[in-house]
């Protein structure tokens, strides 16, 4: 009896020390991070293609921590650089931004992206060129907006001319 006893309060204790415990935290919704964080994309593709700097600018966390790496520069650290650098970015107008390719990976609070990019644009002789890079960000929903914490877009190096010139 003794042991009954005993065993059902055990079993009572363990029970309402279960009830009682937090909930684990619920999975996060990765089809609507991802879906946030490719909307986040063409919102940058259409202020970019509108030669728009302060769109652009908009769609950065609003923290000297968030970092862009764009093709014309080293890195503009913090959104009071990284609104300079918009501003020069889509300086030149008749340019044209498209993502080519894009993968997604959605983590707990954050987006990471890769890919792939193509811009059409006047040369120096007038004449539009044409020119590919690739590019990674890592995006993430702050004060109920998502935005760009880090922005990476590059160019590859052009091939190394042949040995003896060529000839």
């Amino acid at each position: 009896m003794k042991r009954m006893l005993t065993a059902a309060a055990l079993f009572a204790t363990v029970s309402v020390a279960a009830a009682c415990a937090p909930a684990p935290p619920a999975a996060p919704d990765t089809a609507a991070m991802i879906a946030a964080a490719t909307a986040l994309d063409e919102q940058f593709v259409t202020a970019y293609n509108a030669g728009d700097g302060a769109a652009l600018a908009a769609l950065y966390a609003d923290s000297e921590d968030t970092v862009s790496f764009a093709p014309d520069s080293m890195m503009s650290r913090g959104i009071t650089a990284i609104r300079a650098d918009t501003a020069k970015m889509v300086a030149t107008p008749g340019m044209k931004l498209e993502l080519t390719e894009s993968h997604h990976i959605a983590l707990t609070d954050a987006v990471l992206t890769w890919g792939l990019w193509t811009m059409t644009m006047p040369g120096p002789d007038g004449a539009m060129m044409t020119m590919e890079g690739r590019f990674s960000d890592v995006k993430a929903e702050r004060n109920g907006k998502w935005v760009y914490l880090v922005d990476h877009a590059s160019m590859p190096m052009p091939p190394a001319p042949p040995e003896g010139g060529g000839q």
